[in-house]
Formats: C-alpha cells, structure tokens, sequence
C-alpha cells in the first residue's frame, strides 16, 4: 500500500492498484513509516492498515509535524475505513482528530528589580476532520487502463491566542480569544496506464474557508495597538509581533488545508494556507523491484501569499515481497507577493512493511 493515509488520497489509489489481487487472496495487513524534512519543517508518520476481510481494511493513523523551530509540534490520529466494492470502486471514509497545541512567543522578559512581569504570546489550535472520496479503476489487462477518484475533507480548527503575564515563576492569562475555522477541500484525481509500465498521474485540490485564514486566530489591529503600548522598545516590538504572524501563518498552512497529512517531498511544505493546487506526475516501473516517478506541484496561496513551485522525484525499491522503502528529493520555490522568493530543499524517506 502507499504510504498515502496519513489520511489521504494515496491510500485510496494504492488500494485500487491492488484491489483485484487483494480480493483473490486473504486480507493483508501493513505497517508504513515515513518522514520529512526541509527548510526547518519535519514531518513524521505512522500507519496501520489491517485486513478485517477480503475486501475490507481498517487504517489507523497518528502524525506529527514541526513547521519551525521553537513552535511546539502538531501531533494528529486518524482512524478510517476503505471498502472494495467490486473489481472497480474503493469507497472511503476516515476521521481525524488534531490534539490541541500552544506555541509560545516571548514579547519582554521579566524584570523583577522594576517589579514588571514578563509578556508572552501563546497561539494554538487543535483539529476535528472528516474524509469521504471513493474512486473508480478499470482493472483490466489491456495495453491502456485507467483510474479516477474524487474526495472531500471537512475541517474544523478552533483558533487560539493567549496573552500571558510571567511573574515569579507564575504564569497568568490576561487575555485570552478563541476562533473557529471551518474548511473544505474538494479534490479530482486521474491516472493513465499504459502497458504495465508508464502511469500518467494528474491531481488537484480547492480549499474554501469559513472566514479569511489570514485573520482568523490572528491578534486583530486593536491587539496589536494594544501589545505595542505595553512594550517599551517599539521597533523592537512591530519585529517581534510581526515574526509571531508569520510563525502563526506557516504553522497553521499545512494543517488548515487538511494538507498535513499530505506534506512531503512530492507535495512541498506550505508556507500559508492555499486556495489550490494542481499537481502532475509521470511514473514508469524499470522492473518487478524499481520504480521511478517525476513530478511537479503547483499551489496558489491564498490572496496576498503568491505561490509555490515543487519539482520532485521520488524512487521506491522493493526488498522483497514484504518490504518496500523510497526516498524522494525536491525543490521547492516560493514566490510571495511581497518579498523576494525563497528556494529549499526537501526530503523524504520511507517504507512499508506487509504481513
């Protein structure tokens, strides 16, 4: 199986590509690693799936990630089903559920001998998710076969800022508000195959929003009024408060488009929340154990974020008939609207075990 759920829309494809055979033998269980990393962000995961009959299995999710540096890590679990209805249809359901972090910024530090207590920023979320798609293979022996599939993800964030006063060791909320942030992501997958071989690939996705991700959870224009009176360095403080919103913005980008479980080298780290993203592939098999892929991604941020560019390559091995592991490398361009644009690398590794 790909290395897809994560809750995602690999594992829909994986299970087609090898729904027939499945079907003819018994239910097969995995266990898939992988991890990611790049330009400060690390990506880690785990997935179970375990055969509960011929044509039904049961996928057990958990993962984490770290946008940056001194932010505290998003740690996610999912549990889903997929149904093999036929020769032809997957149908697929899965929910997830973020665990509540904080990430914490230090605006001024204590200074007990003018008896002023330190000020500290703490910005956090947590997730509730819900995944439905189902796809259609032709499962075939022609020279030419095909595959489609359609999803939809429901996201709920509730968004969370804290000011906090640190006296003494204590530490106490002044301020404290809450937003929620409802998401959905349609997305539209297509491949092409043809004489065993070569696999044309073609994905794409749309996120739409409640409200506008780039305010939503954000300390609004009287906050940030408000913060800098408080502070006595005042270019000190638009600094700080400003790299607080791109620290927010970059830790909630991946997640708020229910693209998390989906970050690796292939894909790219987003950097904002996106509006969609388009991405083709190009795979051909050189053997019974190697299999190369090619592959460009295309994202567009939501206004004001400009864009980003992905191109990858990705080759999975097969060390016999129970394990597989990959490796994919890639660069990454993005391309804000208003600052120079910024290229990094990525990696990933992973692999499969089947039992």
């Amino acid at each position: 199986m790909h290395s897809g759920m994560r809750v995602g829309v690999g594992l829909w494809l994986a299970l087609l590509w090898a729904g027939a055979a499945r079907a003819e033998e018994s239910a097969e269980s995995s266990l898939t690693v992988e991890a990611s990393a790049g330009h400060g962000y690390g990506l880690w995961s785990l997935l179970g799936d375990v055969g509960v009959g011929e044509t039904t299995f049961l996928t057990l999710g958990y993962t984490g990630a770290r946008p940056e540096a001194g932010t505290a890590a998003t740690h996610q679990l999912s549990v889903g089903v997929d149904h093999l209805a036929g020769e032809h249809w997957l149908l697929s359901g899965a929910v997830s559920l973020g665990l509540p972090k904080g990430s914490d910024t230090r605006l001024t530090p204590e200074l007990p001998r003018r008896d002023l207590p330190g000020l500290t920023a703490r910005t956090g979320y947590g997730s509730q998710g819900l995944q439905l798609a189902a796809g259609y293979d032709s499962a075939g022996f022609k020279a030419v076969e095909y595959g489609v599939d359609a999803g939809l993800g429901l996201g709920r964030y509730p968004l969370r800022r804290q000011l906090l006063t640190v006296s003494d060791g204590a530490t106490s909320v002044r301020y404290e508000r809450e937003d929620v942030l409802w998401v959905a992501r349609p997305t539209l997958g297509a491949r092409l195959i043809w004489e065993g071989r070569w696999e044309l690939g073609l994905r794409a996705g749309l996120s739409l929003y409640s409200e506008d991700p780039l305010t939503a959870g954000q300390f609004t224009d009287a906050e940030w009024t408000a913060l800098e009176t408080r502070l006595e360095d005042q270019l000190a403080a638009r600094r700080l408060l400003s790299r607080l919103r791109l620290r927010q913005l970059r830790d909630l980008g991946a997640a708020v488009t229910r693209r998390m479980a989906d970050v690796n080298a292939g894909t790219g780290f987003p950097s904002a929340p996106a509006r969609f993203d388009l991405k083709p592939s190009l795979t051909w098999r050189l053997n019974a154990r190697v299999r190369g892929q090619l592959s460009y991604a295309f994202t567009r941020y939501v206004p004001t974020q400009g864009v980003a560019h992905v191109l990858a390559t990705r080759w999975t091995v097969r060390l016999g008939e129970p394990v597989r592991v990959w490796a994919s490398v890639a660069l990454q361009r993005d391309v804000p609207e208003d600052l120079p644009a910024e290229a990094s690398g990525l990696l990933t590794l992973g692999g499969e075990y089947t039992f």
